[in-house]
């Protein structure tokens, strides 16, 4: 597939979207909104990917909104954000494979509402999350109001929202928001390396896990032990835990191909 605004590739099962206008730090004009929402969407519907990795190209991971754009089809910013940033949240949010957040850089915005919308994060040393809205006296925006009070609790996200405060690769540590850290020039090959290492587990452990989990954070204890053992009932014992099982007395790694 040929985009305009990203980069867009797959190798070994693993589907990598770079963001690619590196001289606004991968800002959001209208192209990037939709060319993102296409690439997620094949990603998702994708069956021979079992695992997606976001990026930015350059600097940054993403600027946020383009504010110099000038000319839209949007009828307003609330049409920009559910006609076109929305589908692209939910695409990763449902997709039934983990998608890795390759933070490499700034992550402003409604960009920062994007890496958190990724189900794990790996950052650089020098990336940071920023909620960047309150600096020209509007709201968070792209559900990172609704990310961060989970991660950092009302208090805190409230401190970092209304100061416009950068959380840092090592406070991203800290919070539980980032996964892993480590230099800028290692961080391509280690979100790579992790990335392969997920797509040769079971896919239907791994799309079932994120399914159950995202959806425990709406629902009650006994909702969440209900659906685990109605999901459990489904897939013990079909091809993919045999094969689990067996590679496991065997001593050998499984093969889901």
């Amino acid at each position: 597939m040929s985009f305009k605004t990203i980069q867009y590739k797959k190798q070994n099962r693993i589907g990598i979207i770079t963001l690619n206008r590196p001289d606004v730090l991968n800002a959001f004009d209208e192209q990037l909104v939709w060319d993102l929402q296409e690439a997620t969407k094949d990603l998702k519907e994708d069956e021979d990917i079992r695992v997606g990795v976001i990026t930015g190209a350059g600097k940054g991971f993403t600027a946020g909104a383009d504010l110099s754009e000038r000319e839209s089809s949007w009828t307003s910013v609330e049409d920009s954000l559910l006609r076109g940033f929305l589908p692209t949240f939910e695409n990763i949010m449902k997709m039934p494979k983990p998608v890795i957040g390759s933070i490499n850089g700034p992550a402003a915005g409604i960009g920062a509402a994007l890496a958190m919308a990724c189900d794990l994060r790996i950052m650089s040393d020098e990336a940071y999350i920023l909620s960047v809205f309150s600096n020209i006296a509007v709201v968070p925006d792209g559900g990172l109001s609704w990310f961060l009070t989970r991660y950092l609790g009302y208090t805190k996200a409230f401190e970092y929202a209304i100061e416009a405060k950068k959380i840092s690769a090592d406070e991203c540590i800290h919070f539980g928001i980032a996964n892993k850290k480590v230099s800028s020039d290692q961080l391509q090959s280690e979100t790579m390396a992790w990335a392969e290492k997920l797509a040769k587990r079971a896919p239907q452990s791994l799309s079932n896990t994120k399914k159950i989990m995202r959806n425990a954070l709406e629902k009650t204890y006994l909702e969440t032990y209900s659906e685990e053992a109605h999901i459990q009932n489904g897939i013990f014992g079909n091809d993919q835990n045999r094969e689990a099982i067996k590679a496991f007395l065997e001593k050998r790694e499984p093969n889901f191909d």
